[in-house]
């Protein structure tokens, strides 16, 4: 199936499973560090919220959120995974995009966006977004970031990247010069690193999650999964490959 360059959506249907099974989470010190600064009290929409990975994150701090997700499977992945959350009252989820919320104006302090705003048309989003917060709101734009990171597994890993897209495998999916458009009224970054550590089956997971790379029943699948499964046996240890990451956080304002 083609899909068309703005049905971005479509890219991860069929990957929902994998990508609630194998992708990072967030550190905590991420969140500690929203909930110290205030950021969490007044509302937050989480845009782009995929499977709630970093929606769990915010809930975490006792924020009360909106998460947006337009592909029905991973919104119902989120509605399950975090149906404590929203039996209390302490989470909505909502079929949206980042340029169509649906929310209500000035229904947020802040506005989030994990692993999603590379996806987003800034000249649609900030008008979006803009209606959304209320007067003096910021939004905050995540990546986890595993191509920032050297190490003999990142190395590995990113060549079965390159082989499997023609992609430099050291190229940051960060949107770092693209930012300004995104978060016009200024930002400031802030960084921390994690690991995510992999099973056999957790790695080949995690690959059947990214968009770019091929799924199952694709053609070139099991030519992927020898590959991960030679970088993994080249790596593991006690069973276990560890996938450093950066998270990289930038905080903003649109005016």
């Amino acid at each position: 199936m083609t899909i068309p360059p703005t049905d971005h959506p479509a890219r991860f249907l069929g990957r929902a499973d994998a990508y609630a099974a194998a992708r990072p989470g967030y550190p905590a010190a991420l969140g500690a560090w929203l909930e110290g600064a205030g950021l969490l009290s007044g509302g937050v929409a989480d845009i782009g919220a995929g499977t709630g990975r970093f929606t769990a994150l915010l809930l975490t701090g006792g924020a009360r959120v909106a998460a947006v997700e337009p592909n029905p499977e991973m919104r119902a992945h989120l509605a399950t995974s975090l149906d404590g959350a929203v039996r209390a009252g302490q989470l909505s989820v909502h079929a949206g995009t980042s340029d169509a919320t649906g929310l209500p104006d000035g229904s947020a302090g802040l506005v989030t966006a994990a692993q999603a705003a590379h996806w987003f048309d800034p000249a649609r989003t900030v008008p979006e977004f803009r209606r959304v917060l209320r007067p003096g709101g910021r939004v905050l734009l995540v990546w986890n970031d595993w191509r920032a990171v050297d190490t003999p597994f990142n190395r590995a890993y990113g060549e079965v990247v390159r082989a499997f897209t023609g992609d430099d495998p050291l190229r940051t999916r960060v949107l770092e010069d693209e930012l300004p458009q995104h978060l016009p009224g200024g930002f400031e970054r802030h960084t921390f690193t994690h690991g995510h550590r992999l099973t056999r089956e957790g790695l080949r997971a995690l690959a059947t999650s990214v968009s770019y790379l091929p799924n199952q029943g694709d053609e070139a699948y099991p030519a992927l999964v020898r590959a991960l499964d030679t970088a993994f046996d080249a790596h593991a240890a006690q069973g276990q490959v560890a996938l450093a990451y950066q998270t990289q956080a930038f905080l903003g304002r649109l005016d």
